[in-house]
């Protein structure tokens, strides 16, 4: 209808209407009428894309290695991408210019080159290891890439999914990493039975420490035994001892008091001995006194007549004396008596005298 045409685009879209070499137009998610024949419709994509890669770098060892991953971008400022790469749609919102085929291919060897500048560094080991660290590395450089800061492009997000060697590198490398792990197995059986018997050494070391400090408990325990065995027999030495001082003074007492006995014994006997003497000498000297006394009597007695003396000797004679006497007298006599009578009472009152 006469070359007027109505577009309208997607949030997502951002959308320039050039008319007489000027941007007349633009937004995101606009609709507008506009008149074909001298306009030109420019459509850039607002939401963020994604585009894998995949790439053949060779390591700082010459192993040649396959990166495989995926870069997250969006258009920043719209009007210098348009400015430098075509991104014009037809009436259908066909894209008639390349722009989209060569975003894609700037930011995929701008993220290539950010990888090959750290890559060339690592040998193929690391590299097979290192992914993170081609990530960080590239990451920083993207964001300050001149490139991509002309083309208005911000990198969101960089993720590196694979990096492999070649087939022939691969198995070689499985191989060796095969018989590393079979090495390490190897060693982890000699680790586990060194383990078992380092184990095994520790159990005894700490049975047979265990058994010494029973032992030196045992010892400790027999020492204060016969520690307190000896404080007993000390202690019933010392008892011994005392009992025994104390039977000595009792003995050396008893002995004491034997001997003050003795002594008194001998003192007393010693004081009847001089009693004894003095009374043997009393007795001498008495009798000698009686016996001069009776020489004395007899001397006088020797002196007085017979009759005298038969007088003195009748008074100190007996009863029984007398009578016998009396009788020998009557038995000189009997032709001169006729009859005597002496009853037994007469004899028994006579007897009765003494």
């Amino acid at each position: 209808m006469l070359g007027i045409r109505y577009i309208k685009t997607r949030p997502t879209e951002y959308v320039m209407l050039f008319r007489g070499g000027k941007l007349r137009k633009h937004g995101a998610g606009l609709a507008f009428f506009y008149y074909a024949p001298s306009s030109s419709v420019v459509i850039l994509p607002a939401e963020s894309r994604d585009i894998p890669f995949i790439f053949n770098e060779v390591s700082n060892d010459f192993q040649e290695i396959t990166i495989q991953g995926q870069a997250t971008y969006r258009v920043r400022d719209p009007e210098k991408l348009a400015a430098l790469l075509d991104f014009s749609v037809d009436v259908f919102s066909n894209y008639t210019g390349d722009g989209a085929e060569k975003l894609g291919v700037r930011v995929t060897n701008s993220v290539q080159l950010a990888i090959r500048e750290k890559f060339k560094e690592m040998s193929l080991r690391d590299a097979l290891a290192g992914a993170s660290v081609l990530v960080q590395h590239a990451a920083g450089k993207l964001k300050s890439s001149e490139l991509l800061s002309a083309l208005g492009i911000e990198i969101l997000d960089l993720s590196i999914l694979k990096i492999a060697p070649t087939p022939d590198m691969s198995r070689a490398l499985e191989a060796s990493a095969r018989e590393k792990l079979y090495k390490e197995a190897d060693d982890a059986i000699y680790e586990r039975r060194n383990s078992a018997v380092e184990q095994e050494r520790r159990i005894k070391e700490n049975e047979l420490q265990t058994q010494i400090a029973i032992e030196e408990k045992n010892r400790k325990i027999r020492e204060e035994q016969m520690n307190a065995e000896i404080a007993v027999q000390e202690k019933q030495r010392a008892v011994e001892e005392e009992k025994m001082k104390t039977v000595e003074s009792v003995e050396r007492k008893k002995a004491e008091i034997e001997d003050q006995k003795m002594l008194s014994r001998t003192a007393l006997e010693e004081k009847k001995r001089k009693l004894v003497e003095v009374e043997v000498q009393n007795n001498i000297q008495y009798a000698k006194a009686r016996a001069e006394s009776m020489r004395l009597e007899l001397e006088a007695v020797m002196k007085l007549p017979p009759d005298v003396l038969e007088v003195l000797m009748a008074n100190q004679m007996q009863s029984r004396k007398l009578i016998s006497r009396a009788m020998r007298d009557l038995a000189k006599n009997a032709q001169k008596i006729g009859t005597l009578n002496i009853t037994p009472d007469l004899l028994q009152n006579l007897l009765k005298d003494e």
